[in-house]
C-alpha cells in the first residue's frame, strides 16, 4: 500500500504548491492517472516512488517512509520508475544489461527464461548486441519497460512510458504488464495521454483536477463522458485530437534532440 499523510510539495522554481496537506491512500492493483497537464500526475508518481521527498508530511510505501530510503537500490526494491524521457549511454549491450538487472533485482525466484519471454514480448531480438545510445526512442522505451519488470520491485510507476511505440506495441506492452501485475499482485501505476488505453487497461482511476485533490474510483464507475469532460474542461470528442497533438509534440521534441 502507498499512503500520503498530510503531504505538501512545491517545486523550488515555482510559487504555487502542487499539493497541500494531501492525505490519500493509493488503490492497489492497476491504476491509471488521468487529468489535464500540470495537475500533479507526474509529481504524485515521483513522490510515490521516493524520487521526490515532500516538503512536509510523509509518503509511506509498504510501511516504509520514503524519507528513509538511503540509496537508489533502496528505492528500487519498493518502486521501479519509468520516466517520460529516459536516456543513458552504456558500454554494455542490451542483452547484458537485461541479465544484469534481473540478476541484481528483487525477484524471490529467478529463471533466466523469463528474460527470453520479455525479449519476445517487447520485440528486443534485433538489438540485443547493440548499446542503448544506438537505439531509437521507441526501442529504448521498450527496453526500459523490460527493465522495470526485471527489477522485481513491489510497485512500478510509469510516466508516459509508451508514447514512441507503434499502436500495436502499446497494446501488447500494456496487456502484458497489466496481466503480470495482477498475477504477481504488484502495484502498477501509469499516466498516459491516451484515454482509451487508460480506460481499457486499468482497474482504478485517479482523476486529477485543477486545485483539487485526486478523485479515486473504479474505472468502470469513474470513467464516464460527463466526469471526463468536467475534469478536462473540454468536450469529450475533442480530447482525442488533443491527445494526438500532445503525443506528436513529444515525439517531435525527441526527434529534434537527436538531430
Amino acid at each position: 500500500m502507498i499512503e500520503f499523510k498530510n503531504v505538501s510539495f512545491t517545486y523550488p522554481e515555482r510559487e504555487t504548491a502542487v499539493f497541500t496537506n494531501l492525505s490519500i491512500k493509493l488503490p492497489a492493483g492497476v491504476v491509471s492517472l488521468i487529468g489535464q497537464n500540470a495537475t500533479g500526475k507526474s509529481t504524485l508518481l515521483l513522490l510515490s516512488g521516493g524520487r521526490l521527498i515532500p516538503d512536509s508530511g510523509d509518503v509511506i510505501i509498504d510501511s516504509h517512509n520514503t524519507r528513509d530510503f538511503a540509496s537508489e537500490q533502496d528505492r528500487a526494491e519498493y518502486a521501479a520508475f519509468v520516466y517520460q524521457n529516459m536516456e543513458f549511454e552504456t558500454d554494455e549491450p542490451v542483452g547484458a544489461l537485461l541479465t544484469y538487472v534481473y540478476e541484481n533485482g528483487f525477484h524471490a525466484e529467478k529463471d533466466l527464461t523469463f528474460i527470453d519471454e520479455l525479449v519476445e514480448v517487447f520485440e528486443l531480438e534485433r538489438f540485443m548486441d547493440r548499446k542503448t545510445q544506438e537505439l531509437s526512442k521507441g526501442e529504448l522505451q521498450r527496453i526500459i519497460l523490460a527493465f522495470s519488470i526485471l527489477c522485481g520491485s513491489r510497485f512500478i510507476m510509469m510516466d508516459e512510458p509508451i508514447f514512441s511505440l507503434e499502436d500495436y506495441q502499446k497494446k501488447r506492452a500494456l496487456e502484458y504488464m497489466t496481466s503480470y501485475a495482477r498475477k504477481k499482485k504488484i502495484g502498477l501505476y501509469f499516466s498516459l495521454h491516451e484515454l482509451d488505453l487508460s480506460e481499457k487497461y486499468s482497474d482504478h482511476i485517479m482523476l486529477f483536477r485543477k486545485n483539487a485533490p485526486p478523485e479515486i474510483g473504479l474505472t468502470k464507475e469513474l470513467f464516464s463522458r460527463e466526469i471526463i469532460e468536467t475534469a478536462y474542461e473540454v468536450p469529450f470528442d475533442m480530447l482525442k485530437g488533443r491527445e494526438t497533438l500532445y503525443r506528436d509534440g513529444l515525439i517531435s521534441i525527441e526527434e529534434k534532440r537527436h538531430q
